[in-house]
């Protein structure tokens, strides 16, 4: 659990009467991340991307793959520069990209370790969500490695996800985290009492205004925490029998694809909104994905995703094109996923706040197979340990340092993640 530092409370306390807006800022930050619990999320798409049609320009602005984003730009640090440090094609990069190795005896994906270490009270450690995660897939491409080593399981039927998520043990044997979670200014109280007695009057009188604020701010976010937690999803026409045993899965037929994402979507939210587990992986498909974009709600691409990929090293030809559209898809869905989390509420802010979300995907460029330029992206603010609204160019940075960075800011010092040969030490611009 994070805590204010007494240090930290004493320093901002003392300041002069100028300072004192920015002590409130300040202090408001600290107790919104001492009193909500950190959700950490993951997201996959599969086959790469095209760099200049996915990063901001040198003026900040969004292409038009990532142009669903322009709105939430704010909860938003773009990365360029980042290389997986392995070598072969899709499946090399599948495994990486949530282990940061491409050494069998190192898998331990990023979201089993953050669900090991921070899932001790809660009824799942972590949830991992496929749209068609399994289909027409293989060992060769899975993300999720348990600490074993062994590839951990991922759900893609969504009704079974949704009964086994909420119908399984209550929540939290209907207790709210946050319940549980010691006040920072009880923490520091005698502190805050041996100040008082060091400041005037006029200062002691603004110094209680500002701790009243600050009890005012953590009664809120204990009261509102679950107040938009919810049980119900939007099965959007979805019939899914008990037991299947035709092929394809009622939930695996293409044209459900985008339906199925959108529920997938849905039960993830509220799972963390609910405080089910503090981890998520949503996985879209898989490396090499069959996935056709003629789906209802699409972009109407008939051809195969992956085909398309292979765009010939025309990145603005016909196929080129086509891909652009589906991967732009993608990001829509993204979008759908950053603006519902927006809006449950925490207090006086949201659960996208007290998250981070990494999107990410296999490859650097798609027609070239490459590892350069990882067209991924970090949002949320992790109760204020990650910083927002950037563009940042790292110029052939390790990708591994972005991983180090995302535990360094669920509080877990690690210097190194997956192989510790290939970085140590988080990524400090992105870190609040």
């Amino acid at each position: 659990m994070n805590t204010l530092s007494r240090r930290g409370l004493l320093r901002y306390a003392g300041m002069s009467c100028l300072a004192i807006p920015l002590m409130r800022t300040l202090l408001e930050e600290q107790a919104f991340a001492a009193t909500t619990p950190l959700r950490a999320l993951f997201v996959y798409y599969p086959d790469g991307n095209i760099a200049n049609r996915f990063f901001p320009d040198g003026n900040g602005n969004l292409p038009d793959i990532t142009s669903p984003l322009r709105d939430l730009r704010a909860d938003i640090t773009f990365i360029k520069g980042l290389m997986f440090r392995t070598n072969g094609s899709h499946e090399s990069g599948a495994q990486f990209c949530l282990t940061g190795t491409s050494r069998q005896d190192q898998r331990y994906s990023i979201d089993n370790f953050l669900g090991d270490s921070l899932g001790g009270q809660y009824q799942q450690k972590n949830l991992r969500l496929g749209v068609g995660a399994n289909f027409q897939s293989g060992p060769d491409k899975h993300l999720t490695y348990l600490s074993s080593g062994a590839i951990a399981p991922v759900q893609d039927n969504p009704k079974r996800a949704f009964y086994e998520i909420f119908n399984a043990g209550g929540l939290e044997n209907k207790q709210d985290l946050l319940s549980q979670k010691r006040s920072v200014l009880d923490y520091a109280r005698g502190e805050v009492q041996s100040l008082r007695y060091k400041l005037g009057t006029t200062e002691q009188k603004k110094l209680a205004v500002h701790i009243e604020s600050l009890r005012e701010l953590e009664r809120r976010a204990a009261q509102n925490s679950t107040a938009t937690c919810s049980r119900d999803v939007n099965w959007r026409g979805l019939s899914i029998p008990d037991q299947e045993n035709g092929y394809p899965k009622s939930y695996e037929i293409n044209d459900a694809f985008g339906r199925v994402g959108q529920v997938m979507t849905d039960i993830m939210v509220q799972a963390l909104a609910c405080g089910i587990a503090p981890v998520g992986l949503l996985q879209w498909s898989h490396a090499v994905s069959p996935t056709n974009f003629n789906f209802s709600g699409g972009p109407g691409v008939a051809l195969g995703h992956h085909d398309v990929s292979h765009y010939g090293g025309d990145a603005n030809g016909f196929y080129g094109n086509q891909f652009a559209n589906c991967q732009r898809w993608y990001m829509e869905q993204v979008a759908y996923l950053l603006k519902a989390m927006k809006a449950i509420n925490l207090g006086d802010k949201n659960l996208l706040d007290a998250s981070m979300v990494l999107v990410t995907t296999e490859l650097g460029d798609s027609n070239l197979h490459d590892f350069k330029d990882i067209a991924c992206l970090v949002a949320g603010r992790a109760g204020g340990k990650l910083r927002a609204g950037q563009s940042l160019n790292l110029a052939d940075r390790s990708y591994n340092h972005l991983l180090i960075s995302l535990i360094q800011a669920a509080g877990i010092p690690n210097p190194t993640f997956g192989d510790p040969m290939l970085g140590t030490g988080p990524i400090g611009e992105i870190l609040g």
